[in-house]
């Protein structure tokens, strides 16, 4: 640009010139030069194609000017539909990876929403279990404290009776025992012997003794009898004990 303002300018002073020239040619001698002097068809066509030459380089100037200011623009065009072009896929990847972001999230909010409701209906379940089992678990017990009482109250009515029994008995055999002692003191003042009066009083002794041997025997029979039922009693409390635990 500054080469063709250059070469213009110096084509300019050039045409200059040579007017200046075809005018110092054109004077009179001892006279004053001519004031609006015409010049000739040469210095006209010269001065044309100067001016000519002139406007064509200033309009390659241009021209060059012009084609720098649209190849600017063309690359600025494209740079921005570049631009453009880059925004586009940059926002439809944003939206993309948006989506798919929400869509995990979604599927992970539903997925431990399940889960909760899933915990929260086990344990629904295992409290309802639970009270189910305590409640079973105090019937046991009642029922197992029920029935230890009952086998205490029939241990107890059962000595009652063996009490009476052993007692019954030990009448009978009192009553056996004397009417016993009154037969032999019978049969021995029968007795002819002479010995008979010494033998009378061992006698009576060996069959007190023998009378003593079974009521202790029937006792002790009792007191067996009444310590195995209380055994039995606890045995049938701790068996139903285990089962219930």
């Amino acid at each position: 640009i500054s080469q063709g303002n250059a070469l213009s300018q110096h084509s300019l002073f050039f045409a200059g010139k040579v007017l200046a020239t075809m005018g110092k040619k054109g004077k009179k001698k001892g006279g004053k030069d001519p004031i609006g002097v015409a010049m000739g068809k040469d210095e006209e066509y010269m001065y044309m194609s100067l001016q000519v030459e002139t406007l064509e380089r200033e309009l390659q100037v241009k021209t060059a000017h012009a084609e720098e200011a649209t190849r600017s623009e063309m690359e600025l065009r494209a740079k921005v539909e570049q631009m453009e072009e880059d925004f586009r896929q940059e926002q439809s990847n944003t939206y993309a990876v948006t989506a798919d972001m929400a869509r995990q999230y979604k599927a992970l909010q539903e997925e431990l929403i399940y889960k909760i409701n899933s915990l929260e209906t086990q344990l629904t379940e295992q409290k309802e279990e639970l009270d189910i089992t305590s409640h079973e678990l105090k019937e046991l017990v009642r029922d197992k404290d029920e029935d230890i009482e009952n086998k205490e109250d029939q241990i107890n009515l059962l000595n009652e009776r063996m009490n009476e029994m052993s007692s019954e008995f030990a009448g009978m055999l009192s009553e056996t025992l004397d009417l016993m002692k009154g037969h032999i003191s019978e049969k021995l003042s029968d007795n002819t012997l002479g010995d008979a009066d010494a033998a009378r009083p061992d006698f009576a002794q060996r069959l007190q003794d023998y009378s003593n041997k079974a009521y202790n025997a029937v006792s002790v029979t009792a007191k067996q009898d009444k310590g195995d039922s209380h055994a039995k009693a606890i045995t049938s409390g701790e068996a139903a004990g285990s089962g219930g635990g």
